[in-house]
């Protein structure tokens, strides 16, 4: 299937990138990630060229890898620099492709398209994960499903309520003022509720007696799957940010047509230093996402005939404008790059 190509899209938590070479498919290609001696994060091609070994099954030497079945080595460029057999050397077609990584935010990007083209100035602009006002736990888990559906997923938040009982209370689809709202490619959905009884999240963080407060809950999209949850709730008459705060992030990769990689972040700006509470917010989000969402949204998968939604001639409620807005603006974004040519590498 066509994926925009040009853009950053998310390789993993700057923290997995060790010595150790990690393999991860990224847009249906397989891909070498390690952190080189110099510090570096290096994105390659996972496929020796002389036998099509992978190299992630091999080791780190300096900013080089070094495969694991015969002894190439190849800088972090692709280019074979060491040869071991017949006298060293180094014919043309032992080089591989090499992939702009950048980190920022925690995060090592990566650019699958023309590496000229690649623009750190074009990384998703995520400041919520340098505040310091916030404390943050992070995960990651595997979908096996189209990444568009997860943003679908994402973008609907009135599932809530029936998926994820410990975040929402009993009608609280029902209370929902719901709308949404496009800037340029960026989309937001926007959900507002008052008088909400305080969830069991919440009620980790909350402060008072109180046992309703306004809820709002802003979930922003930039393409082509990135994701920023601004969600709190306050006493009435109080601002936003009176409230207890649990920002989040969701930065989908698209691994193949029917699987994806999820990289989430889950803040809060009280109780800060408390492990036990880390640990649960950590437990809930990650359980949610991996035991609800991903179980209903492989189920949906299995009652649809492919993955493009619009074929399927969904019945569409209300609900449904800020994904479907999404999808327009990346369908969009992917036919320009086709119609450009800038969508081949």
């Amino acid at each position: 299937m066509p994926y925009l190509q040009n853009c950053w899209y998310a390789a993993g938590w700057s923290r997995e990138f060790v010595e150790t070479p990690i393999a991860r498919t990224i847009l249906e290609k397989p891909v070498v990630l390690f952190r080189g001696e110099s510090g570096a994060c290096i994105a390659l091609d996972d496929r020796c060229p002389h036998r099509f070994a992978p190299l992630s099954r091999g080791r780190r030497s300096g900013d080089r890898i070094v495969c694991g079945y015969h002894g190439l080595e190849f800088d972090a460029t692709g280019r074979c620099v060491h040869n071991p057999h017949g006298g060293g050397n180094v014919p043309a077609a032992l080089s591989i492709g090499a992939y702009p990584l950048v980190e920022r935010y925690g995060m090592a990007w990566i650019w699958m398209g023309a590496s000229a083209a690649a623009d750190p100035d074009r990384i998703p602009v995520l400041p919520v994960l340098e505040d310091p006002a916030l404390s943050w736990v992070y995960g990651q888990l595997h979908v096996s499903a189209n990444y568009e559906l997860v943003v679908d997923n994402l973008l609907d938040l009135t599932h809530v309520e029936f998926l994820h009982p410990f975040l929402a209370a009993s009608d609280n689809a029902a209370r929902t003022h719901f709308s949404a709202r496009q800037a340029g490619d960026c989309v937001t959905a926007i959900y507002t509720i008052t008088g909400e009884p305080i969830s069991g999240l919440f009620q980790l963080l909350w402060e008072g007696d109180d046992t309703t407060a306004d809820m709002h809950a802003h979930m922003h999209w930039q393409a082509p799957s990135n994701l920023y949850l601004d969600v709190g709730m306050h006493a009435p008459g109080r601002a936003h940010a009176d409230g207890a705060l649990i920002p989040s992030v969701h930065l989908l990769t698209p691994e193949t047509e029917d699987s994806t990689h999820y990289f989430w972040g889950a803040g809060r700006n009280r109780r800060h230093g408390d492990e036990q509470i880390s640990g649960m917010l950590h437990y809930g989000t990650q359980n949610a996402f991996e035991n609800e969402d991903e179980p209903m949204i492989r189920a949906v998968r299995s009652r649809m005939n492919g993955n493009d939604l619009f074929a399927q001639r969904p019945a569409l409620l209300s609900i449904d404008e800020a994904s479907v807005r999404a999808r327009r603006v990346l369908k969009r974004l992917i036919e320009a790059e086709v119609a450009t040519g800038s969508h081949a590498i």
